[in-house]
């Protein structure tokens, strides 16, 4: 699985190319996958340590889930608000309904802060689409 994850990101920094040339943004797609790995390791690392009930991880698991089809939609040039929302709303449940605590619960307010700042960058048009284009 996480070769795969890592297979996906990669293929992310070739084909932002297309529209943000060598230099990129702050939301290009390798940025925007790079962000979604970072929850993916904090979720795991918090799985650790954390003593959730199993609707809990499920709701976590799901999140993981929407990143991963908004990160398949991103690259295909889609920025899906809808799987990108349900992620942030699905952590920010457990991170309100719960009593986790230590580094790993602050590393995962972090990344729904950096999510939530993300989507409002879209809405502000400060995200654009891209589409990728043939690599040769």
């Amino acid at each position: 699985m996480r070769h795969l994850l890592t297979l996906t990101f990669v293929s992310f920094g070739v084909l932002a190319q297309a529209q943000y040339g060598p230099e990129g943004g702050p939301y290009q797609p390798d940025s925007v996958s790079a962000l979604v790995d970072h929850v993916h390791e904090d979720l795991n690392h918090g799985y650790s340590v954390w003593h959730i009930s199993r609707r809990d991880r499920d709701r976590l698991n799901h999140a993981e889930s929407q990143l991963r089809n908004f990160s398949a939609e991103w690259r295909k040039g889609r920025f899906d608000k809808g799987n990108l929302g349900d992620a942030i709303n699905d952590t920010q449940h457990i991170l309100d309904r719960n009593h986790l605590s230590g580094t790993e619960r602050d590393a995962l307010w972090s990344d729904v802060e950096q999510l939530r700042k993300m989507r409002e960058a879209y809405d502000r048009h400060d995200i654009g689409r891209w589409w990728p284009c043939t690599v040769t």
